[in-house]
């Protein structure tokens, strides 16, 4: 089963694909026409009643047609963005250490070494690049609060105070969410969806297609087992 830490290194991994996915085409609909039309053609074969169509969608229905990959994926990119960065802004503001530039020290004078080595260590720690940052927009990313995450679900140092179980459940829930709508805007995971008003033409039982991650689509009926994929019925 994967982690909190496995999803969270699955959206760094892919940003880039949803990236580059933003200029492609959709290769088609789902459930995929086409295919639940190839895998029909098995079905008449096991039944002449069972008409071509009753496994096609209609280019009226609702959600027939899906909308184009690249305003898809823009949504998911939007989405996973606002969700990550908003679970980062909420760890931090509980659990990031406040600048000691606000901590008021002495002016260090000629010859007050002690004062400018605290000087200069109130300046790194104020300029902590593993600080999780409330303005720079370069570093308020999905990609770069996913990392940011993942080293606190770590535990990794810094000037961080330590999580509470609240924290991590909060971690896990948007990486796993984050995870799975990168699946889905590029196809990485399988689903499966009922046939609605489209009965198996054996046992009259609801069919579902399984589909939608780059594999052959695969129709299935609840009641007698019987399945359909590119090959013969099974």
């Amino acid at each position: 089963m994967s982690t909190a830490a496995d999803h969270l290194q699955h959206v760094i991994n892919h940003w880039a694909d949803l990236q580059q996915a933003l200029g492609t085409q959709q290769a088609g609909t789902w459930p995929p026409v086409m295919g639940i039309a190839r895998l029909a053609e098995h079905l008449r074969a096991d039944d002449d009643a069972f008409e071509l169509r009753a496994l096609e969608r209609s280019p009226d229905q609702i959600g027939a047609t899906a909308a184009p990959l690249r305003i898809a994926v823009l949504d998911v990119m939007t989405a996973v963005d606002h969700q990550l960065v908003d679970v980062a802004d909420g760890i931090a503001s509980a659990v990031q250490r406040p600048p000691t530039t606000r901590v008021p020290i002495r002016v260090a004078g000629p010859g007050d070494d002690i004062a400018l080595q605290l000087r200069t260590l109130i300046l790194k720690d104020d300029a902590d690049e593993r600080r999780w940052s409330f303005t720079d927009p370069r570093r308020r990313t999905a990609p770069y609060a996913a990392a940011w995450l993942l080293a606190r679900h770590d535990g990794a140092v810094g000037p961080f105070g330590r999580l509470t179980g609240v924290h991590q459940d909060q971690i896990a829930a948007v990486a796993r969410w984050a995870a799975g709508q990168i699946d889905e805007a590029l196809e990485m995971a399988r689903r499966t969806q009922a046939l609605e008003d489209r009965p198996c033409p054996h046992c009259r039982g609801e069919l579902r297609i399984s589909g939608g991650d780059g594999q052959a689509p695969m129709v299935r009926c609840r009641g007698c087992g019987r399945q359909w994929t590119g090959q013969a019925a099974a």
